[in-house]
């Protein structure tokens, strides 16, 4: 295949969504936090809420919703698809995510591109060049992550959900919020580089950027390996994806420990996510860091990366990890802990 045809592969799936680390990063992240809060009283609120499931299989649950299609039959369109999906793929299941996607599609104001609301639920698009999250900054709305989680935490310890969320219940609120935290922490689902024709990264914090400059949490830049230089896909799907020793089956007593020793946040647990997509923000500078980005070509920019890149990824993809299995159970100490 040309690099032109790879490109316009690549970008077919730019407008699809992307779960942040895919179901195997999500299953880490739950896993964690199971073992941190096991023999709780958050553990037993847990296990009565998502009815005997752990938060290892319920992580997946806001990514496998996104299987349900549009108005008007809103069916669910991908049973067998994905295994991580299986423990929501009986008929009551399927009922309620095809619930949630209803009450979740029309909520929002959706401009242009923009799909359902409840898949702006799992990302937000901040200029790496800034230093915190900001619900004012260019690329929050909201509808983004960090609203989306502190409604789920809101509803999670019995207040109503805030406008424009539909929350129905405790249930449904531990369900987003054991995938949010997650996808909170993937440095690309909360810093969004944003590149000139040139390929020039710009910052929109700092004054009007020129339209189409965003790359979508790294979906329109394609990665040239520095030594093959072949395409590798998207940036941000590398970014999903998770080497096979940060799967949930490798921890061990001392990845639970680097766990543990995760400071708590302070103050009202509502305003936590806040603090960490400033924290995610900045670990994206890092994701971007030395790479090289060339000229802009079919909606999409190629970049060179720096040698040893991988490597760089996985020590970043295993702190950001650890941090949100440590992060979600502390909030379910918070929440459910009493």
């Amino acid at each position: 295949m040309s690099l032109k045809a790879c490109i316009a592969a690549v970008l077919s799936l730019v407008a699809a969504p992307a779960g942040a680390w895919g179901p195997d990063g999500h299953q880490t992240v739950g896993a964690i936090a199971d073992r941190l809060i096991a023999g709780t009283p958050a553990a037993a609120k847990v296990k009565s809420l998502l009815g005997g499931l752990t938060l290892r299989d319920a992580a997946d649950w806001a990514d496998c919703a996104r299987g349900v299609g549009p108005a008007p039959a809103y069916a669910y369109d991908e049973p067998g698809k994905h295994p991580a999906c299986a423990p929501f793929e009986t008929s009551k299941g399927i009922a309620e995510m095809r619930d949630y996607v209803r009450r979740n599609d029309r909520n929002c104001v959706r401009k242009g591109h923009e799909g359902s609301c409840h898949t702006q639920y799992h990302f937000v698009d901040i200029a790496p060049q800034r230093g915190r999250y900001d619900s004012d900054a260019p690329g929050a709305s909201p509808v983004d992550i960090v609203a989306a989680t502190t409604a789920a935490i809101r509803v999670l310890r019995g207040q109503p959900a805030p406008k424009p969320f539909d929350i129905r219940s405790r249930r449904e609120a531990l369900l987003m919020l054991a995938h949010f935290v997650g996808d909170l922490h993937q440095p690309l689902h909360v810093g969004s580089i944003y590149l000139d024709k040139a390929g020039h990264p710009l910052d929109p914090g700092a004054g009007p950027v020129p339209a189409g400059s965003s790359t979508a949490g790294g979906n329109a830049v394609v990665p040239i390996d520095a030594v093959t230089h072949k395409a590798m896909g998207k940036l941000h799907g590398m970014w999903d994806d998770i080497p096979a020793a940060l799967l949930s089956g490798h921890l061990d007593a001392g990845w639970l420990a680097e766990a543990q020793a995760v400071e708590k946040d302070e103050g009202d647990a509502a305003g936590w996510p806040a603090g960490w997509a400033t924290g995610t923000l900045l670990a994206s500078r890092d994701a971007y860091a030395k790479i090289r980005f060339a000229a802009k070509q079919d909606d999409a920019w190629n970049a060179t990366l720096p040698l040893k890149y991988r490597d760089h990824m996985t020590a970043l993809k295993h702190r950001q990890l650890t941090l949100a299995g440590a992060r979600l159970a502390q909030v379910l100490q918070a929440t459910l802990g009493r």
